[in-house]
């Protein structure tokens, strides 16, 4: 009897599963209106364009366009990794796509000087050296 039953359930559920199956379907998120374009260069020619601007630096690398040769470190290796620790410690450091975490001032300043214990104690262990 029960694999009567159990062979029934089967089988409506494979007849609505075939039923169900067009339905869910994929798309792409954005339209394919660049499909209907048509190119008025070869793709040598577009290769060759390509790899001039990348030779002039006239194509951006990375994510941002951003001049980084003002960037400078002030801070020691030593003294960004035991702030990173210290922050991830005092659950400072947020994650994911939700809001970004903000410090609070006491942690602020308990992040601050485990950089300056450590740059303390990497100038204690190259005297010693």
């Amino acid at each position: 009897m029960n694999t009567r039953i159990n062979t029934a359930a089967a089988l409506i559920s494979a007849a609505f599963l075939s039923l169900a199956a067009p339905l869910a379907t994929a798309q792409e998120a954005t339209p394919d209106n660049w499909q209907n374009v048509t190119s008025t260069i070869s793709r040598d020619a577009v290769s060759a364009d390509t790899l001039a601007a990348l030779k002039a630096g006239a194509i951006e690398r990375g994510e941002a366009s951003l001049d980084r040769s003002n960037f400078r470190s002030t801070l020691s290796r030593a003294q960004v990794a035991a702030e990173a620790r210290a922050a991830l410690r005092l659950g400072a450091v947020g994650f994911g796509e939700g809001p970004s975490y903000q410090a609070t001032p006491a942690q602020a300043d308990a992040i601050r000087m485990a950089g300056i214990q450590a740059v303390g104690q990497t100038t204690l262990v190259q005297a010693a050296r």
